[in-house]
């Protein structure tokens, strides 16, 4: 659990506590009368754990005793980057009610929840995620029956959730375990060595050599224009891999390949007119295709492609991969692998980089879907 202290209350328009302090400890604190209003903020940590509430402990005190008082706090939620639309901030409200001590002035802690009134990790209906910036108005409204008329001492003010003890990377998500798993297994409990940069860019090449393989694909539409015969692929599919497969708008099948470029020469040798195209190539970048379109087809061409996606970010933009969590290991040991690589001269560094780079191997024919290779073995001769 995180307890986070909070050492400054904000004001409001209305009436808002006044401060204090005890003439034998010298403690500050807070006195609140019915009405009094203040409020505070923080930012959702990287390490909170999603779907846990947030509480606040309030350490207080009353110089009446077998009174009530109630507490009311309105919690805003805002997002980060939607500061302009309808999500710019939802909240709710949570209330209670406390019986003080039968013994006058004495401390007594009391902790509730501010947030999952109606679902738990929640701020109405928004889930709470880290980078979120909780904003609290603490009121102090008044008692159903038998109200304290004497002001409440608050001494200490603190907001308690629950957050992911075990990380040590300040990396956000699912990049955080991966670099806490490769500090894990290389002993190395700091960034002395392996900074959480150098990891990161590991992570990004690892990424980047599943691209390789046409792990991601999916379907985009690219613009017919009229007689024109090709189309620049890095301007249309900016994160293309390859191309597998292009089909011509209204048609049920699709273009068909070809296997050069000579082929592509020969075909406008034979026609040059406009018409339905049905061949295409993929060359330079370009796709070129025969016959060029008869019309502009703002979706003209469905192409299924291989793609590269968004590099990983430790921040809360981003740092989650795009395969199976299952898989994640398959970054822990391509990590791994450049690690030991850079280390190569250490004493046994060629053989940590041949162990993880096959490692390595393995995990990714696994999410591939290319199994394991065949094991070759020697029998003795008969």
């Amino acid at each position: 659990m995180a307890v986070t202290p909070v050492e400054v209350l904000i004001p409001f328009s209305g009436a808002v506590p006044s401060n204090g302090y005890d003439p034998i400890s010298r403690a500050g604190f807070t006195e609140w009368e019915v009405d009094d209003e203040a409020g505070f903020s923080v930012v959702v940590p990287e390490t909170y754990v999603a779907g846990n509430n947030f509480f606040l402990r309030i350490e207080e005190s009353s110089s009446s005793s077998a009174a009530r008082h109630r507490w009311e706090v309105l919690t805003a939620l805002f997002r980060p980057g939607l500061h302009h639309s309808s999500e710019q901030a939802v909240s709710e409200t949570a209330a209670v009610e406390y019986l003080s001590s039968s013994v006058a002035n004495e401390l007594t802690t009391r902790t509730f929840s501010v947030t999952g009134g109606e679902e738990a990790g929640r701020v109405a209906d928004l889930i709470v995620q880290p980078g979120d910036i909780l904003s609290f108005s603490l009121r102090r409204g008044a008692a159903t029956d038998s109200e304290d008329f004497a002001p409440i001492c608050v001494l200490d003010l603190s907001l308690v959730v629950r957050i992911d003890d075990t990380a040590v990377s300040d990396c956000a998500g699912r990049v955080g375990k991966i670099v806490d798993a490769v500090r894990d297994l290389f002993n190395e409990s700091a960034g002395g060595f392996l900074s959480d940069q150098f990891i990161l860019r590991s992570i990004n090449r690892c990424q980047e050599d599943l691209a390789k393989e046409n792990y991601w694909r999916a379907e985009s539409w690219i613009p017919a224009v009229s007689g024109s015969r090709s189309v620049d692929l890095l301007t249309a599919i900016p994160a293309f891999q390859d191309i597998h497969q292009a089909r011509f708008s209204g048609r049920t099948y699709p273009m068909a390949p070809l296997d050069s470029f000579r082929e592509y020469e020969a075909l406008l040798a034979e026609s040059q007119a406009k018409g339905i195209p049905e061949y295409y190539l993929v060359q330079n970048n370009r796709m070129y295709v025969w016959p060029a379109a008869s019309q502009d087809i703002a979706s003209g061409f469905c192409v299924y492609h291989s793609y590269r996606p968004d590099d990983l970010t430790c921040s809360s933009e981003n740092p989650d991969p795009a395969i199976p969590r299952s898989h994640d290991t398959l970054f822990v040991y391509y990590v791994l692998k450049q690690a030991f690589l850079r280390d190569r001269h250490a004493p046994g560094a060629d053989v940590k980089f041949a162990e993880y780079s096959r490692l390595y191997d393995l995990e990714k024919m696994s999410l591939l879907g290319e199994g394991e290779p065949p094991h070759l073995a020697v029998r003795p001769g008969r």
